[in-house]
């Protein structure tokens, strides 16, 4: 009998060999080297192949990329306008798995969806990714349905300036990285990103001595750093200069292109009469910059540019929606949250800061259809300190979301060239928060806790959640002195050193070095409020010097912890932020707007 089975079994295990795989057991389908990965499209063939490279990492060998859609078992890959709009869809078909997007942009973000949701790959900053499985498995009965929350998002910390990084963590903005147009490309200004009018459109120095009448009349001067709205010398100048840049840069083929029409970065606005009338009328400042931005982007859409939208601010003094007037449906305003604060939701009622924030956002979400933030999360006269918003990045989130944005740039820390202030983990939370809002943002953290911190992670985690409790009590503002954004008793801060110390002591190697770096903001809020080591006065010197050493290996430049320059600036920022309301509510009442 046993020498009459044998040929038999012999003969099964040589037909299952060449059999190509495609079940992972009765209810879920196999993803590896047996299964061709399928390009339905020409345009495609680039995203197949790199998922065909990242199937091969996990299962140890890349499967055959085809064209040819009869192929099965397989992994397709298609674009379907009309499948999803603006999303994509990963289902299984038979003994097939199909991802398909509504363009090439949303199949190469399901790939990526795909990869990271059953193929356990995490991308948790730009030089760490981890593989956490070693075989890849999609349920028999999949149809897994994805709309994107906003069609632009965008930070600016270090990894998410990395291509892959973005794709794997939903940025989509071409401003701070280059993905490749064959991966689906990003959403681009192909203007500067803002403070636009006077410093890119109609120049001082190429239009002020000719036209003075195009700049702001402030106070009785023509000012060069701010344009007169009103002037239809100004929408000549500034229309014709923007269908220059759409001749040089427009490519139809872009799901989006963005120019920004928006105001220099000071309140020198324009308070000639016809402007001061028109903003009386409107009752804010932002009745002559819609006025503006509308008829040059009604001349924009005549001439055909209908994936371009023309964007503008509301900031500062045209932060207040206007009344009798509406941006055009190509219209982008970028509402800026600079005066609000940051350790409570920006709906807490309790924060009369956040309050008046809010009454704008509702006011712009009922009269804009394109309505975008540009929002904060770090304290720019203090970088290397800790910002702890930690608390409040989910629910501001859900809620623009639930105010109608559709785009969201959150501004960190642009000039820092290591992580010493969570960056890393500030800007994967970040990402987490524009795929969905509503996500497991506690357990998201403490993946990233774990896989970036190592066996010191919970640890970090204990001492977060210590300081985000604590920043609760206080207003914490973007040019925030250190000694205001905690206030810690001496206990607490001891047993925040124990934490500290606990996570150095637990994490090995990479993670190890990763604690020291995310330790530095928490030695230099101490050092800033002489805590801890800088209590005493004999040793606070030394520490200084020790601590500044140290952020400076860390490729921080000097300028950025240089004592008597920082908290020179610090306190210049902090004074100048917190006399800006009451200065424009000053010029609000001797103007009548």
């Amino acid at each position: 009998m046993k020498k009459l089975l044998s040929p038999v079994l012999c003969i099964i295990i040589a037909f299952s060999a060449v059999m190509p795989s495609f079940a992972a057991g009765e209810d879920a389908l196999a993803v590896d080297s047996g299964r061709t990965v399928i390009a339905l499209s020409e345009e495609l063939i680039p995203a197949a192949e790199k998922l065909a490279e990242y199937i091969g990492k996990v299962c140890g060998k890349a499967p055959e990329v085809s064209g040819n859609s009869g192929v099965s078992p397989a992994l397709k890959l298609e674009i379907d306008p009309s499948k999803k709009e603006n999303g994509y869809i990963i289902e299984a078909s038979g003994q097939d798995i199909v991802i398909t997007g509504s363009s090439l942009a949303q199949t190469v973000r399901g790939i990526y969806a795909f990869l990271e949701k059953y193929a356990g790959i995490n991308c948790y900053t730009s030089a760490l990714t981890v593989f956490e499985k070693e075989s890849i498995a999609v349920p028999a009965d999949e149809k897994y349905e994805y709309t994107p929350y906003f069609e632009f998002t965008d930070t600016d910390w270090l990894s998410p300036k990395d291509a892959g990084y973005s794709l794997f963590n939903g940025i989509n903005s071409a401003e701070y990285r280059a993905i490749p147009a064959e991966l689906g490309g990003a959403v681009d200004y192909i203007s500067s990103m803002g403070h636009t009018l006077s410093n890119q459109f109609c120049k001082s120095d190429k239009y002020f001595e000719q036209y003075p009448e195009c700049f702001a009349l402030y106070h009785g001067i023509r000012v060069k750093n701010q344009l007169c709205l009103t002037n239809p010398k100004t929408v000549e100048i500034v229309k014709s200069e923007v269908f220059e840049l759409l001749k040089e840069k427009h490519d139809p083929d872009a799901e989006l292109q963005i120019v920004s029409l928006t105001q220099p970065d000071n309140i020198l606005f324009c308070t000639c009469v016809k402007c001061r009338m028109f903003d009386r009328d409107c009752g804010s400042h932002a009745g002559t910059m819609i006025r503006f931005v509308n008829e040059i982007a009604r001349a924009v859409k005549e001439a055909g540019y209908e994936n371009v939208a023309i964007d503008t601010f509301a900031y500062r003094y045209t932060r207040t929606p206007p009344k009798g007037i509406v941006p055009d449906d190509n219209v982008i305003v970028r509402l800026c949250s600079i005066e609000c604060c940051f350790s409570r939701a920006f709906d807490d009622s309790s924060c009369e800061t956040n309050a008046a924030f809010m009454k704008d956002l509702k006011g712009w979400s009922e009269i804009c259809s394109r309505l975008y933030i540009w929002d904060y999360c770090t304290n720019y006269s203090n970088f290397v300190g800790i910002f702890p918003d930690f608390g409040t990045l989910q629910r501001n989130m859900q809620i623009f979301y639930e105010h109608n944005v559709k785009g969201i740039y959150e501004e960190g820390n642009y000039a820092m060239t290591a992580d010493t202030e969570f960056g890393e983990l500030r800007s994967y939370l970040i990402g987490r928060l524009f795929l969905n809002p509503y996500t497991d943002l506690k357990a998201a953290r403490d993946k990233f806790l774990g896989a970036y911190y190592g066996a010191g992670g919970p640890y970090i985690g204990e001492f977060l959640d210590i300081i985000t409790e604590n920043a609760g009590k206080k207003h914490l503002g973007i040019y925030e002195l250190m000694s205001n954004t905690l206030s810690l008793s001496e206990s607490e801060i001891s047993e925040c050193d124990a934490l500290w110390q606990k996570a150095k002591d637990a994490a090995e190697g990479d993670a190890k070095t990763a604690v020291l770096k995310s330790e530095l903001s928490w030695r230099y809020w101490k050092m800033k409020n002489n805590a801890g080591e800088f209590a005493s006065f004999s040793a606070r010197t030394a520490e200084k010097e020790k601590l500044t050493e140290e952020i400076n290996a860390q490729g921080v430049r000097w300028s950025e912890v240089d004592e008597p320059r920082n908290t020179f600036v610090a306190v210049f920022q902090y004074l100048y932020f917190k006399a800006y309301p009451l200065v424009l509510a000053v010029l609000n009442l001797l103007y009548a707007v």
